[in-house]
């Protein structure tokens, strides 16, 4: 074994044992920030560096794959494989609207620190095709769980692009110093401690004992999430609620120039109040909605033939979507297609049969 592939090893063990002592680490992809869909453009690459910074067992399994490689080149190929399939799906889930339990994620990368052990147990991979393969399947999974957390952040439809592209280039920057501070680490060790050869197996078998364990504590939540679990249950379910609605005044307005206005745009008052009297549905929404919650206002829009909703912000407006008719309104806590095409459909029948009637 190599003095590099030691030097990593050791290096990452000692970042596993900080991780599990250090419950806010040990939570190792958290985004500490708070939802704020306003958020600076350039901030978002610090959000990418910090939460690599953070992410011990990604960073160790990363260490694993670098020792199993067994040289620079092949610990090269390794690596970018499982950037570019990080890399893909945070872009295309994030672009799309896709969220996946995080905490399943996060039991899916501590679960890799022990394929990455129990293969160096077994000896180093005579097929690297396969274990890259391996290693890009676990980046697919990793991008998703950012996506997902990033998401959560709040994300703006304008320059979401630039802000995904931001946040995954600090997570390469943020695992490319890490990386650096694992091998500086590590070659401490060497010297401390001369270590050899013979440390190799314990060090995997420290390796999967470290995902097992990390996997453990992950997928049992402790007594206070539990507590908050118990509480969020007991709690009636956000639903929407209808009420009625004054009858539309006859105004001088007209239909406005687009179904669907961006949360930065502002729409015409007296053109929606002129087509809520003509039947149509008008959704207000507030701008400040996750980018997921403004795609699915979006396709509710584009996906009702002929177009009968047209869509619009309300900075003022207190609920997170309200939907209005002639006579009556849906105030939603969340946004909820089901409820969203229910109500649009009820109403449309209705006016239907009034019509022919």
């Amino acid at each position: 074994m190599s003095k590099i592939s030691i030097i990593t090893m050791r290096a990452g063990l000692l970042a596993a044992a900080t991780s599990l002592l250090l419950p806010a680490t040990g939570s190792a992809h958290a985004l500490f920030a708070d939802h704020d869909p306003n958020r600076p453009v350039a901030e978002y690459l610090w959000l990418g560096f910090v939460h690599m910074v953070g992410g011990w067992d990604h960073l160790l399994f990363i260490a694993g794959v670098v020792l199993l490689a067994g040289d620079l080149r092949s610990a090269a190929k390794l690596i970018t494989l499982f950037v570019a399939g990080h890399s893909l799906t945070l872009l295309l889930a994030t672009l799309a609207g896709w969220q996946l339990d995080a905490t399943a994620v996060d039991v899916v990368i501590a679960l890799s620190l022990v394929f990455v052990g129990v293969q160096g147990l077994r000896g180093r991979p005579r097929d690297l095709r396969l274990f890259g393969a391996a290693v890009f399947g676990f980046g697919l999974v990793h991008g998703l769980g950012l996506s997902t957390r990033l998401q959560d952040l709040g994300l703006p439809e304008d320059g979401l692009v630039v802000r995904v592209v931001l946040f995954n280039v600090g997570v390469e920057v943020g695992q490319l110093v890490a990386l650096s501070v694992i091998v500086a680490l590590g070659g401490l060790f060497i010297r401390r401690f001369r270590l050899g050869e013979r440390q190799a197996r314990p060090a995997y078998a420290s390796l999967v004992a470290a995902g097992v364990l990390a996997a453990a504590v992950i997928s049992f939540p402790s007594e206070a999430s539990r507590d908050a679990d118990t509480d969020a249950a007991q709690q009636p379910a956000p639903t929407c609620a209808q009420e009625d609605a004054s009858p539309p005044r006859a105004l001088a307005g007209g239909h406005p120039e687009k179904y669907s206005y961006a949360p930065d745009e502002q729409a015409p008052a007296e053109d929606l109040e002129h087509v809520i009297g003509d039947g149509l549905v008008i959704v207000r929404y507030r701008p400040d909605l996750s980018a997921a919650d403004h795609r699915t206002i979006e396709r509710f829009v584009a996906t009702t033939e002929p177009p009968y909703v047209i869509a619009a912000p309300d900075p003022e407006q207190q609920e997170p979507v309200r939907v209005v008719v002639a006579f009556r309104s849906l105030s939603c806590a969340e946004v909820v297609r089901e409820e969203l095409d229910s109500f649009r459909d009820e109403w449309l029948a209705e006016a239907e049969q009034q019509r022919a009637g």
